[in-house]
Formats: structure tokens, sequence, C-alpha cells
């Protein structure tokens, strides 16, 4: 009988000694929980905890913790807690998936004694707990370097706590360093009061970002901010080219018209962000306008030409954002680093370098050139080479596209059997004299009869000049054409391909010189790239101001961006092969990414284009990761954006956008379904650069001037 007592006491002491060990076990979890962050509940006792595939955990809030802490996490839908749990002091992370309430009085069935009312309001009957369930995300004990998935069990009577900035920055794993998007959110508000900074290390950039949002979400809004920060960062690592459809982003260097919000945002995440110090913009221009300037000065040198239409920018375009009367006085510059020639503004509150663009295809690969060209057919593209490969080897140099207009021209008219070869050079010659800037301000103008009459001057790999009469290389390239026995429709689709190219007014911009007929040199985008380094400037190309005096249309814009992405690939790919170690890497951004890259053709040649296009993103996409160049794609219309662009982007930035038009981009349903809602600026950042897979973040209003210059 004494054995069953000493052993029924031993079993006592040991169940007491367990309970005084799972005791401090408690105590010791709920003094970290205090340390990490507000404890305001616990594990619930009452449900099975169950650690699995889709689990839920449930959370116990008392009612007076529930109804004082009105901003909390528990209070909302995608919030974040975080679980101390006890068996290891190990932190859990959890995002809360709903809130239950009930008013348990009701349930039990009982009214309130005091009232004869049926159904009539009880605040008793809300001194409840609050039921709240989470789903969890990532776990970290103190030995532990980072996060891992949270897969082990938990135990009832955990503490939950509202995490402290720090805690929560460390059980997300968030980047420390990079480009600032903004503070971390949730769909229905700011985390910890915007004091959580999200930013994107610059290894995404270079795997490539698409943005999407409606139309008035904030998709502009948040590209400049990007660059703004990007920019703002000692270590921001890349220099930014910005494709501009509507002088948006010439504003960079501008302070804001209003001071930004939310100021929580502003002053948490963008403290230390300010404008860019000046922009470097590349200025597409015709030879219309070189010769309406050339004109209107009753000649004049080139340089004075070019001056004169720096003058006319910032007449036209800053001025009126600075909503002053500017008289800024342009510096002609040729960089001693760089070699680039531009203009530098003089008298702005910032770096203005206004650097003219032209596309000279004569100093071009055909490879290159027939980039510019997508859609061409392989017959067309053969004859192009071919004709490009005897020109050469005739003469030393590439013929500028105004000779093959004229020679497709003359030769087309052989095949129909139309005008005679006078008439037809006569056509010729009278289209040739469009695209020279300075015809009728030359010495030797005096009818489109008399261009033959001049040498066309071109050059070799090497600078080295030759020269032909014009009238010769026309012939020569006409015989070489129709020595090749095309069928007329490959000469008609290449002769109109052609037009089209010098119909945009920037390709093979030709000017009399004294040597004779010169295509003007097209800046390096190597060039534009470095000097832009060195300034610490964005660069941006500024198309709107280009299409105003263009003849090309829509097609404009995409030949000019064509040109930048293929000069820049080719520059960097060189540098790659030649281990340099000392080039800059790339984020180019291009907005409204559609009108470039369109999703398909309605004709078969539209088809052939979209596809070649798709090859080129491809093959700028593939080669940008490992040869430094980054693409920021930004759309209101993923629909109708070419599917490689969403293949290829690794990271997604979603504003408010239909679900309908976000449906290719597979998304979690958790961020899909917010995305109809969100408030603007709101976004959900879905990116292999969160442990997580996803955040949502919330920018400000624009960091830097944002004035529609286009409406």
């Amino acid at each position: 009988m004494a054995d069953k007592e000493g052993l029924q006491l031993d079993k006592l002491k040991a169940v007491e000694s367990e309970v005084d060990r799972l005791d401090q076990m408690l105590r010791a979890a709920y003094e970290k929980a205090n340390r990490v962050g507000k404890l305001v509940g616990r594990v619930s006792r009452f449900n099975e905890v169950k650690v699995g595939e889709g689990s839920r955990i449930e959370f116990v809030i008392d009612p007076s913790t529930y109804y004082r802490e009105r901003e909390a996490p528990f209070q909302r839908v995608g919030d974040y807690l975080v679980i101390v749990d006890p068996k290891d002091l190990r932190l859990v992370l959890v995002r809360v998936t709903s809130i239950n309430r009930r008013d348990e009085l009701a349930m039990m069935g009982l009214q309130p004694p005091v009232s004869p009312i049926v159904n009539s309001v009880e605040p008793r009957g809300l001194i409840t707990d609050a039921i709240i369930e989470g789903e969890l995300v990532l776990e970290k004990g103190d030995g532990d370097p980072s996060p891992r998935p949270a897969v082990k069990s938990i135990e009832p009577q955990a503490p939950v706590v509202v995490p402290s900035p720090q805690t929560l920055r460390e059980l997300l794993d968030l980047p420390s360093e990079g480009v600032v998007l903004g503070s971390l959110a949730t769909p229905g508000g700011l985390i910890e009061g915007g004091r959580i900074p999200v930013k994107l290390p610059v290894q995404t950039f270079l795997h490539h970002i698409l943005i999407v949002g409606t139309t008035g979400a904030g998709k502009t809004t948040l590209l400049k901010n990007m660059i703004t920060a990007a920019y703002s960062n000692s270590r921001r690592g890349f220099t930014a080219i910005i494709v501009d459809l509507n002088d948006d982003f010439v504003q960079l260097p501008m302070k804001p018209q209003r001071p930004p919000e939310p100021r929580e945002v502003y002053e948490n995440a963008y403290s230390n962000v300010s404008p860019p110090p000046g922009v470097m913009v590349v200025l597409p221009i015709t030879a219309q306008v070189l010769g309406e300037i050339w004109a209107s000065r009753e000649g004049g040198k080139y340089v004075e030409v070019l001056r004169e239409l720096g003058k006319e920018y910032v007449r036209d375009v800053i001025a009126p954002l600075l909503e002053s009367e500017v008289e800024a006085d342009l510096k002609h510059k040729v960089s001693d680093s760089t070699g680039l020639t531009y203009l530098e503004a003089q008298g702005l509150p910032f770096r203005l370098a206004l650097v003219p663009y032209f596309i000279d295809t004569s100093r071009s690969t055909t490879d290159s050139l027939v980039s510019l060209m997508p859609g061409l057919s392989e017959l067309a593209r053969s004859m192009l080479a071919s004709i490009r490969r005897k020109f050469k080897a005739k003469f030393k140099f590439n013929p500028p596209m105004e000779i093959l207009q004229a020679a497709l021209l003359v030769a087309l008219m052989k095949l129909r059997k139309g005008p005679s070869d006078e008439e037809a050079m006569k056509m010729a010659w009278e289209l040739m004299s469009n695209y020279v800037a300075n015809w009728r301000e030359s010495q030797e103008a005096a009818s489109p009869e008399d261009i033959p009459l001049l040498k066309l001057v071109g050059y070799d790999e090497r600078g080295r000049a030759s020269a032909v009469k014009l009238d010769e290389a026309v012939d020569f390239t006409t015989k070489v054409i129709l020595s090749l026995m095309p069928h007329r429709s490959t000469v008609e689709a290449l002769f109109r391909r052609v037009s089209a190219l010098l119909d945009t007014g920037f390709v093979d911009v030709m000017i009399v010189s004294d040597k004779g007929l010169e295509v003007l040199r097209e800046p390096s985008w190597e060039s534009i790239v470095r000097e832009a380094n060195l300034l610490q400037v964005p660069v941006v190309l500024d198309l709107r101001k280009g299409l105003e005096s263009s003849q090309g249309g829509p097609e404009s814009l995409r030949v000019l961006t064509y040109r930048m992405l293929e000069r820049i690939i080719a520059w960097k790919h060189e540098a790659w092969r030649r281990r340099e170690r000392d080039s800059p890497e790339v984020v180019i951004f291009i907005d409204e990414a559609h009108q470039f890259f369109p999703s398909e053709g309605r004709s078969k040649e539209e088809a052939e284009e979209v596809s070649e296009i798709s090859a080129m993103i491809s093959r700028i996409a593939r080669l940008g990761r490992s040869r430094g160049i980054g693409l920021v794609f930004s759309t209101h219309s993923p629909k109708d954006l070419n599917s490689i662009v969403i293949q290829l982007t690794n990271t997604k930035v979603l504003l408010r956008s239909e679900e309908s038009q976000v449906e290719s981009l597979s998304l979690p349903q958790e961020v899909k379904q917010y995305l109809p809602r969100l408030q603007d600026r709101y976004m959900a950042i879905v990116s292999y650069a969160f442990r997580e897979g996803y955040v949502f973040a919330q920018t400000t209003t624009p960091l830097t001037m944002h004035y529609d210059i286009s409406a």
C-alpha cells in the first residue's frame, strides 16, 4: 500500500514538475512577446491548433483590447500578427484572413432582463472575445539567419503580438537595399503607419518588371517616384532611359506642385528623396524641322541651327512647366570623356542637356537596319542585303535610304513598264529633295533636277570618306535591283517599307555640306548613357515633341524605340564580349508599352511583324539579364500587350485593375480579388524578391512635378 502511495506521489510530483516547466515556458514566451511587439491576444484554447496545407490558426482577442486598438492589425484582413511559440520561442508570422464577431447573449437566446423590447440594443452582448483567423506565412528562430516557411506545430495559449516595425521587417525578410516603391500596406491601409519601406533590389530590375493599372490608378506617378528614388540613392546602380510619350518625364528635375501625400509615407519611405539634378533629353529631329529653322534664319551654320532648335524646345516645353518666361542660352558642347555632342541650357534651375537625334542607316549593318522594319518578308530582306553588299563593295560605304528609295522607284517603273526613265528619275529627285534639310538654302539649290549634280559622301568603318555622283549611285543601285530579277511585289513591299522609314523624318537626314551631300551622324547610345551616368541624370527619349514634326504617325514612335533598344543591346553585348568592367547598367522604362509591343496583328504582314517584335523582346530580355539591361513596362491593358512581355517579366506591380485585365498574369487569388477595389497609388508587388511572394504597398503623390502638358 505504501509503495502504491509512493508511486502516485512520484507521478504527482512529475506532473507538477511538468506543469512548472510548461509554466516557465509560457512565461518565457510572454516575456519575449512583450519584447518583439505589443501583446494583444493568444492562440485559442477551445479549437484544435492544426498546422497543415491550407490550415488556419485561431486567436482570441479580449473585448477591451479589441475596442481599444482600433487601427491594430487584427482589425484588418491582410495585415500581420506574430505568434511566439512557447516550445522554442520562435516567431511565426501570420496573415489575418478573417475577423469573427458575435453577440454571445443573442446566441444563447437571452434577452436583456431590464428591457421589455424584443431584439433591442444590448451593449453587454458585445463584451465577447474577437476570434481572428490567420494563415501561417513564415517563421524564424533565434539562431536562424533568415525566415523559412512556417511548418512547425504551434501551441494553444501561445501569445499573439502586433509586431514592431523591425520585427515585421525581419520576418518578411524585406530587402534592405534597392529602389523604394512605397510603404508596406494591406489592401485597406498602411501597416505601422507607413514606417516600413518596401524596396526592390536593383537586380530585380535586370530581371524585368511589368506595371499594370487602369487609367488614373497611379502608373505614371509610380514610375516617376521609382526613378526619383533611384537617383536619390548614392548606390543607384543603373542609368535610367525613359521612353516619354507625353513629356511627363522631362519634368523629373522639377519640384512637385504640392507636398507629397500621404505624409507618413513620404516621411518614412522618401525622407531623403529629391528630384534628380537634371535630365538629358534625346530629341528626335526631322529634316523638315531642320529645314524650317534653316529657312527662318536664311541659311547659317549647322551648329547655329541646332542652337535655335534647342531654344525652341526650352520655350515650348520647359517654360510652360516652370510657368515663367525663360530665355535660356544654349551652349554647344563636345564631351571630353565620351565624345558626345549636345546642347546644354544655361540659366535654368536644373541641368538640361539636349541631344539632337537622327537615325543613320548608312553606318549600320543590314541586321540593324532590318530591326527597324519588323515584318519584312524574307525575300525583301535578302534583296536589301544584296543591294547594300554590292553598293558597299563598289563605293566603300552603305547607301542611305534615299538612294534605295530612288532606285526602287525607278526599278518599279521599269517592271511596271510605266513612265520613261527620265520621268522616273525626275520623280526620284523630287522625293529625295524632301529629305535634304538645307536643300533650298544651299548654294546648289535651283530645282530638284539639280540634285544629281551633287556628290554623295559616305564613310567606312574607320571614318574614311568616299564620294560618288548621285545619279551614278542611283543608276548602279537600280541595275543591282533588276539583276536580282525580283518579283514586282517584293520590290513594292521593300519600297513601301523604305518610304515609311523616310516618312518618319528621322531616318538618314541629309544636309548639303562643303564636301557634298552627307547623312547626319547618329549619336551613339553608348555615349549618351555614359555621359548621363557622369552627369548623374536620367535620359529621356522625347517622342511627343518628335512626333509633332513627323509624317510617319505612330510608326515613328516604334521606329525610334526599336532603334534605341537595338543600339543599347548591341553596345552592351560588345562590352560583355570585351569583358568591360566599367559599362554602366541600364534600366529602360517604357510607359504605354502596348503601343510599342502589340499583342497580335490582323493581316499576315502585321502577324509577321508581331512575331519579329516578340523575337526582339525575347532577345533583349534574355541577354539583358547577363549584359546589365533591365526593362520596365507599363500598361493599362495587358490584353493588348505582347504575351512575351508578360512571360519575361519576373516582377509584376499591380495597381487598381479589373480582374478581366489581369487574367493572363497568373496572380495569387488573394491578390487578384482586391485589385478592382484598390485605392489610388496602392499596389500589389508580386516578385521573387519577397519571401512571401508578394506584398502590398502604397506610394505617394508625385515626388516631382506632374503636369500633363499634352492636355
